[in-house]
């Protein structure tokens, strides 16, 4: 499925505006008059830029998982330390799901099931996301009986559930990363190859 290029402001408007009533309304309750109404736009004129609301929720997912991982690779850079590249990436991470932008939003609320005829775009995209926690996973020092992959999906899994039980103007996303990693670190850090913070 296509994805329009944002080459204009035209397009950035109704991405926008696709993203925040998408986040608001959810995906099934919003209609293509809506987002022409709320960017200004003629309803025939969305079709120009994209064949229909799928592709529409793609260019929106697309766009977050851009933002996201510009954010995240900005964080990554700024250590050397495999574990603090990784708390990094997940302060990172759970900033963007307790303060989400409308982006974020459709990220975290619209799974790649909610909408068939697009899932295997939104879960390319995912999935191109989560190589920077692949990545980051596969260089920590661990022992050797430790499963990388399930190590991989216990963090996202505890990560995305976040936005359950947390209370804004509590932890700071930076303190729940370190909590975090305080909860995983100790039982799986190679002794023989522990690396210091």
């Amino acid at each position: 499925m296509a994805t329009a290029i944002r080459s204009n402001n035209r397009l950035d408007v109704l991405l926008d505006s696709s993203a925040e009533l998408f986040s608001t309304r959810g995906y099934q309750a919003t209609t293509m008059r809506d987002i022409a109404r709320k960017c200004g736009m003629l309803p025939g004129s969305i079709y120009y830029h994209y064949p229909n609301k799928e592709a529409l929720l793609v260019g929106v997912y697309e766009e977050g998982v851009r933002h996201l991982s510009e954010r995240v690779e900005r964080e990554v850079a700024k250590a050397m330390n495999p574990w603090t590249r990784l708390e990094n990436m997940l302060a990172a991470h759970i900033e963007m799901i307790v303060e989400p932008t409308a982006y974020a939003s459709v990220i975290i609320r619209i799974f790649p099931d909610d909408v068939p005829s697009a899932r295997n775009e939104l879960v390319r995209l995912r999935d191109s996301y989560e190589t920077y926690l692949r990545d980051l996973v596969a260089a920590l020092p661990l022992a050797e009986d430790v499963d990388r992959r399930l190590l991989r999906l216990f963090l996202i899994g505890s990560l995305n559930h976040i936005p359950v039980w947390h209370q804004p103007g509590k932890e700071s996303p930076r303190k729940l990363a370190r909590q975090l990693m305080r909860v995983f670190r100790g039982p799986l850090d190679c002794p023989s190859k522990g690396v210091g913070s």
